[in-house]
């Protein structure tokens, strides 16, 4: 009988054993892989959507909520600011573009972005080119007129020339009244690979008329976006705002920065809990050879009649206990990429965040951390057994 077949006959004899340790193992390095994933693919992805965000101004209130809601489009905005702000940023030789951002509307729950054209042009520090490009039609030129991100024309289905209505709030919301103003499409942008996929920008004017029934007839906006003639010109701009009373002027990568140091403790934990798991599932393994070696010692003697030497019949137990290893660690490196690959898209959909579909290097590092591990735990037990005298099983 050849190795291949005797080691069928070991896997066949305790099926449901096996195929439970290596179901553990996969789910183990499967959950290891995705922690590692996540973390990786989360911090690019929020880099990636905070890159077109210089400097920021808004009202005084929490940075992190100016962030999320001017930056990622989620939250409430903190308040909103004179358009005399923008006008006094725009004077000062510190500042190479300042560009409006108004919020407060929504189409089924995209939110509308009231800004002017300049956003068109306007290029963040050390980018290659222009943040919002047009892949059909052109920018909005009067109030009215709508340019629609690319996962808002996808997922909605609207084309140019298409008209819809807005409501007020930023959810959807059924039983809320639409404005009478109608928006039309008149551009599509390329895919920025961010939360502004998601967005529809109109002028600010159209939100200051949608808003003047409200009694919002002030010209206010909710932030500013700026572009700063240089690092030091930036650093300048921090110290001449710190001590402004009615506006702040914040880096979004620095508050970008304290929520990775968050996340960073979340992390360590699910790292913690996934090495924990791991670890078990070495075990389950390990013990579950040492039983089939310790159930098979008539087998083991019959081989032993037959002129099998005791480091051939170790080595082929060895060889179990790896084929039982790599098989959950394949599975587990599959199944980890499987459901990153469904976690990337349910928070592309979701929060308009893209995360990178990618190998790690760590993942090589725990490929091989698993298999040492594996086959110290396949060592092991056959080295304690192959001390026992396996003549008297006969």
């Amino acid at each position: 009988m050849s190795k291949i077949q005797l080691l069928r006959r070991l896997l066949a004899g305790r099926k449901l054993q096996h195929s439970l340790a290596v179901f553990v193992m996969a789910c183990s390095v499967a959950l290891a892989v995705c922690v590692l994933l996540l973390a990786e693919g989360l911090h690019s992805g929020i880099t990636q959507a905070g890159k077109p965000f210089p400097l920021l101004m808004g009202a005084k209130g929490s940075p992190n909520q100016l962030v999320l809601n001017s930056v990622f489009l989620k939250d409430q905005p903190v308040g909103n600011i004179s358009y005399a702000q923008l006008e006094k940023l725009r004077a000062n030789k510190l500042v190479a573009q300042a560009v409006p951002l108004g919020f407060g509307d929504n189409y089924k729950g995209y939110r509308l972005v009231g800004t002017e054209k300049d956003i068109f042009s306007f290029q963040g520090v050390g980018s290659k080119g222009k943040w919002l490009q047009l892949a059909a039609g052109k920018a909005f030129a009067a109030p009215g007129e709508a340019v629609i991100g690319a996962e808002t024309a996808a997922k909605l289905g609207l084309k140019l020339g298409d008209t819809f209505a807005s409501v007020h709030g930023l959810v959807a919301n059924v039983n809320a009244k639409a404005h009478k103003e109608q928006y039309k499409v008149v551009g599509i942008l390329k895919p920025v690979k961010g939360p502004y996929d998601n967005a529809i920008f109109v002028s600010m004017e159209s939100i200051w008329q949608s808003h003047a029934h409200h009694g919002d007839a002030d010209k206010e906006i909710t932030a500013v976006l700026i572009r700063p003639k240089g690092y030091a010109e930036s650093m300048q701009l921090a110290a001449l705002y710190s001590k402004d009373r009615d506006v702040q002027l914040i880096f979004p990568s620095k508050t970008i920065i304290q929520l990775f140091s968050i996340m960073g403790n979340m992390e360590t934990l699910l790292r913690l809990l996934s090495g924990a798991v791991l670890l078990l599932a070495l075990l389950i393994i390990g013990s579950s050879l040492y039983w089939l070696v310790l159930t098979s010692l008539r087998q083991q003697a019959v081989m032993r009649a037959l002129g099998a030497s005791a480091a051939q019949i170790g080595r082929l137990y060895v060889q179990l206990g790896m084929m039982l290893v790599a098989g959950g660690l394949l599975g587990g490196l599959l199944l980890g990429h499987g459901i990153y690959a469904l976690l990337s898209l349910l928070l592309q959909q979701g929060a308009g965040l893209y995360l990178p579909q990618q190998l790690l290097p760590a993942e090589g590092a725990l490929a091989v951390a698993v298999l040492l591990c594996g086959l110290l735990c396949s060592v092991l037990p056959v080295w304690l057994l192959s001390r026992r005298d396996v003549a008297n099983a006969l």
